[in-house]
């Protein structure tokens, strides 16, 4: 697996901001991130993402897909879901780009705590492309 920087998909980040637990990449409609290696990504760093997230996008999340690009390994608590929920904040959709079968065992199990659509990839092109698919497909419902 390799970080956005270093795919096609790189020339089209409309924002790009990097701090010490990891880099967060916006694009039009969706999220990618790519957490650094041995963080536990937890509440506290997930609410500053959030925070960035509602300003640039003007919302609390709904009309945003969040794709995980875990080309890193690091923790994340799945319990602190729980947090997102109650600041409620809500995603249009939530992805994990993984290639290892205990990244995808994680991946189910913190599928457990997101409310919302769901799904992981073995690539940063199947993510990318299930984002652009969830925008299209709500961009065609909010037209009728």
């Amino acid at each position: 697996m390799i970080s956005i920087k270093d795919t096609i998909f790189y020339s089209e980040v409309l924002k790009e901001l990097n701090y010490h637990f990891g880099d967060f990449y916006f694009f039009e409609g969706f999220v990618v991130s790519e957490i650094k290696e041995g963080v536990d990504f937890s509440w506290d760093y997930a609410k500053i993402v959030i925070d960035e997230v509602s300003q640039y996008y003007n919302t609390k999340g709904k009309e945003t897909v969040y794709l995980s690009n875990r080309i890193n390994n690091y923790n994340v608590k799945p319990v602190d879901w729980l947090k997102y929920t109650m600041y409620a904040f809500r995603l249009k959709g939530y992805g994990i780009v993984v290639n290892s079968s205990v990244g995808r065992k994680n991946a189910i199990f913190e599928s457990i705590f997101i409310r919302t659509r769901f799904k992981t990839f073995a690539s940063t092109l199947e993510g990318i492309q299930w984002a652009a698919e969830i925008n299209e497909i709500d961009e065609v419902k909010k037209k009728k």
